[in-house]
């Protein structure tokens, strides 16, 4: 996708969001003509937001957090799109991916087993059957999430080579903050209340489909909070410079207790958005 996505950034940045939607057009058509319609109308649904949205942000010079958080919900949102069109354009249901991940799945326990090291991958007291099961409802519950994570990373990929591009190109590009100051806006916060509402929902009425978009939507947003979690606590580590056995202590603390390590982070990358953690430093410094 990278390298249609960056033609078309370059015209919005030399023209305008009209161009670029006309050579958006134009690539469908090459597209079309070089794999097929629908894999043009597949590809054009799951990048030309992307690209188009990249292109209006550079254009504009917003601020690359704000360009970031665009294109990323762009392309969730288009990728959600491309996975129920291809149900019904390309007659590819996502059940079909499923089924061909278990069956890929089940053939590798068949290869541990006759490798004789089955027993060896297994989680104490767990049965292969018990594993197995467990990983296909993973995968039943949350793999259209991860679709739509994984395109999310492409689109901070796309991001990162498109800014680098255009900056060999002289052109006058925002600079992006240092880890430590990236924060969220608050209204991503309506996002995970939107997932608990589903859950809710799903969980009293006992319809699994809530219950899925709830669950996915979380899923979704897991990397997002975590490292928005992870920005304030290197805000923070940096602030306060701990002495060296200080720091020793966090990394086994973080070491022993990773599982509730991960979900302070989380916690703290959801609630930043609105309490902004870092004033405090910022407050006491001023004075």
């Amino acid at each position: 996708g990278l390298f249609w996505t960056i033609p078309i950034i370059l015209l919005i940045m030399r023209h305008d969001i009209r161009l670029g939607v006309m050579g958006l057009v134009v690539t469908g058509g090459l597209i079309s003509i070089l794999a097929g319609p629908v894999q043009a109308i597949l590809m054009v649904v799951n990048l030309g937001g992307m690209a188009l949205a990249y292109g209006y942000c550079f254009k504009e010079k917003l601020s690359p957090m704000k360009a970031l958080l665009l294109g990323t919900l762009i392309t969730a949102v288009s990728t959600a799109a491309t996975l129920v069109l291809s149900a019904f354009v390309a007659n590819l249901p996502i059940s079909q991916g499923i089924l061909e991940m278990k069956m890929t799945i089940d053939q590798a326990f068949k290869t541990y087993e006759n490798m004789g090291i089955l027993d060896q991958i297994l989680p104490q007291g767990v049965s292969a059957e018990q594993y197995k099961e467990q990983i296909f409802r993973m995968i039943d519950t949350l793999l259209p999430g991860a679709y739509i994570t994984a395109s999310m990373g492409v689109a901070l990929v796309n991001y990162l080579i498109a800014r680098k591009i255009l900056r060999r190109l002289r052109y006058e590009i925002p600079d992006m903050p240092p880890f430590r100051e990236w924060h969220l806006p608050w209204v991503i916060v309506w996002g995970v209340i939107g997932a608990l509402g589903f859950l809710l929902a799903g969980n009293h009425f006992e319809h699994r489909l809530l219950v899925l978009i709830g669950q996915n939507i979380l899923y979704i947003y897991y990397p997002l909070l975590l490292i928005s979690g992870i920005s304030v606590a290197v805000f923070y580590w940096k602030s306060y410079q701990p002495t060296p056995p200080i720091k020793a202590l966090i990394i086994i603390g973080i070491i022993m207790f990773n599982h509730i390590i991960f979900i302070l982070l989380l916690l703290i990358g959801l609630f930043d958005p609105l309490f902004d953690y870092r004033r405090f430093i910022r407050a006491g410094a001023e004075k």
